[in-house]
Order: structure tokens, then sequence, then C-alpha cells
């Protein structure tokens, strides 16, 4: 499985470094809401959206893996907690019940 992801990822940057070449004499204006760039190398954009991108998805990622871990806490902590709920039913001894005899009244008055 591990080698079907390193595939991926160089074919990713196989397809990212083939779309900057071809693209490599090519300039853009960008404007990002105050500031406004003119003449930036077309590959720098791609570049530095990537890198975004890949910010984004490990924030995401290390967010979710945040919640597994304590989602996995909290199930092994309730496991322990039945388990010695359980051991604790299986220790305790056996008993007749105790069935207490009809009390007799005096309703003949």
């Amino acid at each position: 499985m591990w080698i079907l992801k390193w595939l991926g990822i160089a074919l990713l940057m196989i397809v990212m470094l083939g779309f900057s070449i071809m693209n490599i004499g090519q300039q853009v204006d960008i404007n990002l809401f105050f500031w406004q760039f003119e003449e930036v190398p077309l590959i720098l954009v791609i570049f530095e959206a990537f890198i975004a991108g890949m910010l984004v998805w490990f924030l995401i990622a290390f967010i979710n893996e945040l919640k597994l871990r304590a989602d996995l806490r909290n199930a092994r902590r309730e496991s322990e907690e039945l388990h010695e709920e359980l051991q604790a039913l299986r220790n305790m001894p056996l008993q007749e019940p105790f069935v207490s005899e009809p009390e007799e009244t005096d309703d003949a008055e």
C-alpha cells in the first residue's frame, strides 16, 4: 500500500513539474485584497498555491488526528471500566436468594 502512496506523490510532482515547465515564461498580475503584484512568474504562483493547499490539508489532518486520538482514549477508558465491572460481577459469590416466609396476620377479629 505504501508503494501506491509514493507512486501517487511522484506522479503529482511530475505533473506539477511538467505544467511548470510548459508555463515558465508566463507572467501574471495578482491582486490580493489591498496588495497588488505585477508580472509575477506563473510558476511561483502555482508553487505558492500548492504549498498553501498542503498547509491547509496538514492543519485539517492534524486536527482530525487529535480528535481521533481523543476518541480512542475515551473508548479505551470505557473498555477498561467495563472490563473491571465484568471482573467484579464474575467474582461475586453465588448465594441463594433469601425468600422470607409470609407473615401471619390476625385477620380473624
